[in-house]
């Protein structure tokens, strides 16, 4: 007991600054739409944008206290609940159905941002085990992504550092990119909501991104990313085999267990809340009672809009752009090629599959 609450202590202040941060953003957010008469310019002002420069600036320009640093981490929880409680608005038949094609759209993405990378990152001659790390970054969730490879692999923690750096910078640069190329190509919601999905390596970003282009555009988003996310174990199990045949890394004994292990546990909370509101939907017809859950459901909805902007804070604050310049020119120029190749590849999947990719 003693060990909790000298944990949660240690969390608090963190926690509170992204809270306050929050709220404050999201007040200065409404003002702005408030006093700004241009609609171009309001759209600039919304939660999203607020949360994630204000966090940018106060991260670069402000010398937090290490104090801060371990709650502030906790942005990536918050995330985790805010696409748990998401799952309330979704009908488990639509996730069904988009799941089915997002699934197999999430598979031939992998597939290519894995043989790009490895294509590329030969060319350049890096190590191969960075190659790795950045090809699983580009394809399933970024640093998540990279962290849970690193020690399967188990690769050097200066080619772990070069990968996740790699994924940071392109992390803020979709923010800012994705959206402006969604506009100009007049994309629909659903559209770029996939896309983002498809193509912005961490979640959080990916998130944030589909957030900025619309709400509607965040759901698809939110959808999409979470077939990739599934797949991280398997992804992850190749790699380890590969590196293991080639006795670079420790044979995988428990493949199940691995897979568990690996698993991102969010995907279910998400499911079994989808599950469960479209079974009281189904059984309580009635009128009233259909009144009430969606009652529940606006509910929830505003608590994971609250959770993704605690998350849009940490975000901001979590990009340090002191720490991308660090980054090796090689594993840039490579990143820059596997994040260029895979957003036109995954952009023509969408449109090509458009006419297949459900409405939710």
């Amino acid at each position: 007991m003693k060990k909790f609450f000298s944990g949660a202590a240690r969390l608090l202040p963190g926690i509170a600054l992204i809270v306050v941060l929050a709220v404050g953003g999201k007040l200065l957010s409404n003002w702005l739409q408030a006093v700004i008469a241009a609609a171009w310019l309001r759209s600039l002002a919304s939660n999203v944008i607020v949360a994630i420069v204000g966090g940018m600036l106060i991260g670069n320009l402000v010398p937090l206290p290490k104090v801060f640093a371990a709650g502030i981490g906790t942005y990536e929880f918050f995330l985790k609940v805010g696409i748990v409680l998401m799952g309330a608005r979704f009908l488990v038949t639509d996730v069904a159905r988009l799941g089915g094609i997002g699934l197999a759209m999430v598979v031939v993405e992998i597939l290519f941002s894995i043989a790009f990378v490895g294509v590329v990152a030969r060319l350049f001659r890096l190590p191969d085990k960075l190659g790795s790390l950045i090809s699983v970054g580009v394809g399933i969730c970024g640093v998540s992504a990279i962290i849970g490879a690193s020690g399967s692999i188990e690769a050097e923690k200066e080619e772990t550092g070069y990968a996740i750096a790699v994924i940071l910078v392109f992390g803020a640069a979709a923010l800012v990119a994705y959206p402006l190329i969604g506009r100009l190509l007049s994309m629909s919601d659903k559209a770029f909501g996939v896309w983002a999905g498809l193509a912005v390596d961490n979640t959080a970003e990916a998130v944030a991104t589909g957030a900025i282009y619309s709400k509607a555009a965040l759901a698809y988003t939110t959808l999409a990313k979470l077939c990739r996310n599934a797949l991280m174990g398997f992804v992850i199990l190749g790699f380890a085999a590969y590196y293991a045949r080639r006795g670079m890394a420790k044979a995988v004994d428990r493949k199940g267990l691995f897979l568990w292990q690996k698993f991102p546990k969010f995907v279910l909370g998400f499911l079994l809340l989808s599950v469960l509101f479209s079974v009281l939907f189904a059984v309580f017809a009635a009128p009233a009672h259909k009144a009430f859950l969606t009652s529940k459901t606006t509910a929830l909805r505003n608590l994971s809009e609250w959770a993704f902007q605690l998350t849009f804070i940490g975000v901001g604050l979590r990009t340090r752009f002191r720490d991308m310049v660090r980054t090796g020119v090689k594993p840039l120029v490579v990143g820059v090629a596997a994040e260029a190749a895979v957003a036109v590849f995954t952009l023509g999947m969408v449109f090509a599959v458009s006419g297949l990719i459900p409405t939710v």
